[in-house]
């Protein structure tokens, strides 16, 4: 349809005599305001930037001035009427007023609050329908009959929308039909400055949270209200709203990501999930309105309070500070991206609880350390405890995501997520009068394929006992309280060393346990944790275990319910690969990120966790630095193909080597370990499983 056709605008005596015409009554229970001055209709059009290939959806065309302005621009449009009396007059008044036009407007006469796309489909023009006598129904005010049928997918709202209904309606629709694009509405001038404010604004509110929820809002032209029949008290104003693809469903890492191969995709993450089925997409959305409604239902108060109720069973503080929200700030503070961090950690979280029966009952090693004591409830050091030993336990980890950023003092920033598994180093530490003797023996598990000792004796030769992580993390307790003597340290390790398993951080994270113990030091946990991270970035996990977020340099430890006990195969790799090797190949590269993600980013690999979903899993698993290790020993990328062939889920852990391969049970897992114990490039195998502690920390850090 070529633009400007012969289309006559309805001007102010024509809409008078329409009206009295019809003995037509503008109603306000319908919002009933006509539009009389062509001039403001032609700026509708005109802001809305409607072109000819447009396929419009317009709500309450009423005598149909605007629709003459969109068909003029060349549109092709689906009005939506509720009133009766109007639906049936319409096309007698476009075919009059715009007879070239009429083939380009199709009819509905529905309410807009009920519009679904199916009520777009089978439409028939008002030309079609002109052919027929007794075509009037409701739905298609046109009748299908004529076999002339089309299915209408609107890209662009424009709408002089009724005062009283116009938020639920933009609402409905941006929700109804993902196919709108932008919107351009004419709304009451209050309701635009409410659609459009933003955070910290006195009229920011559940109206401008909730429509950035789908898109970008914002003012255009002011209309007034001398433009309306009858004049309305209000002058109105245009809004236009652009639909954006939310960052949460779009970007759920952040930028710079790669896939878990170490390739650079060059598209947004997760590509083959970034549309959700309607039904996921609804149900966040009413999750996430839900949150909206609650927390601007108490306005003036802290969200920390205002959401007390919501946050059940968990604590609405802990949530807020987990997605870097202030809790004393209140609602309006708030952008639509927090609000559905928010609802994502809050449902992710729950799924973690739901599942802790069977978590509970993993079949992999349990990490021994217990919940510690409070310090004011422990004895002070005492100088007699010549003679005494103490014991502990730390897991190996494996990280299922490691982003990492640009080095700030000498570490490098990071966000992962760490696994322990069912390997631990332990550390044996009973005090003598003088002198620190260290003792380190290797054995490896007994399900271990293919294992030959002389790979981690050779690592562990020539090892200075002061520089020892164990040996450090005694002498930092001796000296917080003040202990002068020696002691005998014993490590029993299990642990492949230097594999990206932190097994020398768990020797630390044992030797603090065990100290503080046989030392009576009295440290909570929290202080063990800081002198753990003055040893490395990944010894505090070792005192904590289970599954947890960490962030800064890996050393800040946020405890959350333990994954299922998934099935995993370690393929240790004969070469050793050194951590400050792979991150200078790693700034090498240049693929630091900038903006690092939170957790409330990483829901959906949590929430894959907790429903041991591999499918999931396969897609969401991340480690920056598996491809600067990949090109320091390229072998193993025959490895991860291997194991890929295998069935399992393959990827580097930390910064390598060693290739971990989760699988879905048992006996594959067996399999797995036999099949890769073969390969040139492999040491051995080690079938392994996540491991879980008791789920006080958890319960703890989010329950209420």
């Amino acid at each position: 349809m070529e633009k400007n056709l012969p289309v006559n605008l309805l001007t102010a005596s024509v809409i008078n005599q329409l009206c009295r015409q019809l003995n037509i009554r503008p109603t306000k229970q319908l919002g009933q305001n006509f539009v009389t001055e062509p001039s403001a209709i032609r700026k509708i059009v005109r802001e809305a930037d409607i072109k000819p290939s447009d396929q419009v959806l317009e709500v309450g065309p009423g005598l149909g001035s605007l629709t003459l302005g969109l068909l003029e621009a060349g549109a092709t449009v689906a009005a939506c009427e509720i009133d009766a009396r109007l639906a049936a007059f319409l096309p007698a008044t476009i075919r009059s007023h715009a007879p070239g036009a009429a083939s380009n407007l199709y009819l509905i006469q529905k309410d807009a609050l009920k519009l679904v796309p199916a009520d777009l489909t089978g439409l028939t023009s008002i030309a079609e329908g002109a052919k027929e006598a007794g075509n009037e129904r409701e739905g298609n005010v046109a009748d299908v009959s004529s076999g002339l049928s089309r299915d209408f997918s609107p890209t662009v709202l424009v709408s002089n929308l009724p005062y009283n209904v116009a938020v639920p309606v933009l609402l409905h629709l941006f929700a109804a039909f993902p196919s709108l694009e932008r919107a351009l509405v004419m709304v009451q001038k209050e309701v635009a400055q409410r659609l459009c404010a933003n955070p910290g604004s006195k009229v920011y509110g559940v109206p401008s949270v909730k429509i950035a929820w789908y898109g970008r809002a914002r003012m255009g032209s002011d209309i007034s209200r001398r433009v309306f029949y009858p004049q309305p008290n209000v002058d109105s104003a245009l809004v236009e709203i652009t639909r954006q693809r939310h960052y949460l469903l779009t970007r759920e890492y952040g930028e710079g990501d790669r896939n878990f191969k170490g390739e650079d995709t060059g598209e947004e993450i997760l590509s083959d999930q970034q549309v959700k089925s309607a039904q996921a997409l609804a149900l966040e959305r009413e999750a996430v309105f839900n949150l909206i409604d609650q927390a601007f239902a108490s306005r003036r108060k802290m969200l920390r309070a205002g959401l007390k109720a919501w946050a059940q069973p968990l604590v609405a503080e802990a949530l807020l500070r987990a997605c870097g929200i202030d809790p004393t700030a209140r609602a309006e503070n708030l952008e639509i991206n927090q609000y559905v961090a928010l609802a994502r950690l809050r449902k992710a979280l729950l799924a973690g609880f739901e599942n802790l029966p069977e978590s509970a009952k993993s079949p992999g090693e349990q990490i021994s350390s217990e919940v510690l004591t409070a310090a004011d409830d422990v004895p002070g050091c005492g100088g007699d405890a010549k003679g005494e030993s103490a014991i502990a336990s730390a897991n190996a980890k494996i990280n299922l995501f490691l982003a990492c950023g640009e080095s700030v003092a000498g570490y490098h920033r990071l966000s992962t997520v760490f696994q322990a598994v069912s390997l631990k180093e332990t550390v044996e530490i009973t005090l003598q009068p003088t002198g620190i003797d260290l003792e380190v023996s290797f054995s490896a598990p007994p399900t271990a394929v293919g294992y030959h000792p002389g790979r981690d004796q050779e690592a562990l030769s020539g090892l200075d006992p002061q520089d020892n992580l164990a040996t450090r993390a005694f002498l930092l307790v001796a000296a917080d309280c003040g202990y002068q003597g020696g002691a005998q340290i014993r490590i029993n390790k299990q642990v492949p060393v230097a594999a990206g398993m932190a097994g020398g951080s768990a020797d630390g994270a044992a030797a603090l346990l065990a100290a503080n113990q046989v030392l009576q030091a009295g440290l909570d946990l929290e202080e063990l944790a800081e002198m753990g991270a003055s040893l490395g970035a990944d010894v505090p996990f070792g005192l904590y275990g289970g599954t947890c977020f960490a962030d800064r340099r890996g050393d800040r430890i946020t405890p959350l319910p333990p994954a299922k006990p998934l099935h995993l195969v370690v393929a240790v790799s004969p070469e050793t690969l050194p951590t400050p090797q792979v991150f200078k190949r790693f700034d090498q590269a240049g693929a630091a990120r900038t903006v690092m993600p939170t957790l409330p980013e990483i829901t959906p690999l949590l929430e894959s966790l907790y429903a041991g979903d591999f499918g999931a899993l396969a897609k969401l698993i991340r480690n920056d630095l598996q491809a600067p290790a990949l090109t320091l020993i390229p072998q193993l990328g025959a490895t991860i193909e291997a194991a890929g062939q295998q069935g399992a889920i393959p990827f580097i852990s930390g910064s390598g080597p060693s290739v971990i391969c989760l699988v879905d049970n048992a006996e594959k897992a067996e399999k797995v370990a036999r099949e890769l114990a073969q390969l040139a490039q492999v040491a051995y195998t080690l079938p392994l499983t996540f491991s879980a502690p008791g789920i006080a920390l958890a319960r703890k850090q989010w329950w209420a």
